[in-house]
């Protein structure tokens, strides 16, 4: 994300959804200003914990909404966001704040999962046994080009998307499959509420989804796209 960003010593970068801090902490190590949002107050405590390890007293982190940051208009150079902005329940809102809040001649990067990524095919597997709540909009919206360019309409130009693989390192298919069930969210809740049968179908689904001809390294069982956006602000 601070390649794709081009984040610049002296930049001030904003990291939506930001979580425990991975990628507000590496754009401070390029010597950026930086804050970072998310609606969680636990995730933003070990932010700050990692951020006073690493010697970044100086990262200002904020609790907020994505869909209603608590920030001024234009206020940042670069805004990023790696797999968190997505999972704004109005997209549109959210879209419509990081143009705000970005500055003329600014750029955002995003990450986000595409469906034909490992977590796509994984979201796929789980929705047949467990449906998706109702009127809650995909986060892979923001993993589709087109859907990308409509949610930010006109106050961008210049598009790039990349897609990169992202890896999942474990000994054996079913170590990604447990990993998976145990702290994956969708998936935990979809396993423990199927019958034993079922339950044990969808774990040798889910230990499959590398794929049983995957010609790549053997230790990589699962991969993941993700989808860069590098827009320019047009104010």
């Amino acid at each position: 994300m601070v390649r794709s960003g081009c984040i610049r010593t002296g930049e001030r970068v904003l990291d939506i959804a930001c979580g425990t801090g991975n990628t507000a902490l590496m754009a401070r190590g390029r010597g950026a200003v930086v804050a970072g949002v998310d609606l969680t107050r636990e995730l933003l405590a070990v932010a700050r914990r990692r951020a006073a390890d690493a010697g970044y007293s100086d990262i200002t982190w904020i609790e907020g909404d994505a869909e209603n940051l608590p920030l001024p208009d234009g206020g940042f150079d670069v805004v990023v966001s790696s797999c968190g902005l997505m999972f704004a329940p109005d997209q549109q809102k959210a879209a419509n704040e990081v143009a705000r809040v970005t500055s003329k001649d600014g750029r955002i990067a995003i990450q986000a999962w595409t469906r034909e990524g490992g977590v796509g095919r994984m979201f796929k597997v789980t929705n047949e046994y467990i449906l998706p709540p109702s009127g809650v909009p995909s986060p892979f919206e923001w993993g589709d080009e087109a859907k990308v360019k409509w949610l930010l309409g006109s106050a961008f130009k210049d598009y790039q998307f990349e897609r990169y693989d992202c890896p999942e390192f474990a000994d054996t298919p079913e170590q990604v499959a447990d990993s998976f069930i145990d702290r994956y969210g969708p998936t935990h809740r979809a396993y423990h509420s199927l019958k034993a049968s079922l339950s044990t179908n969808l774990f040798n689904r889910t230990r499959c989804l590398g794929g049983p001809d995957d010609d790549r390294r053997h230790d990589i069982v699962m991969m993941d796209d993700f989808i860069y956006g590098e827009p320019q602000l047009l104010k």
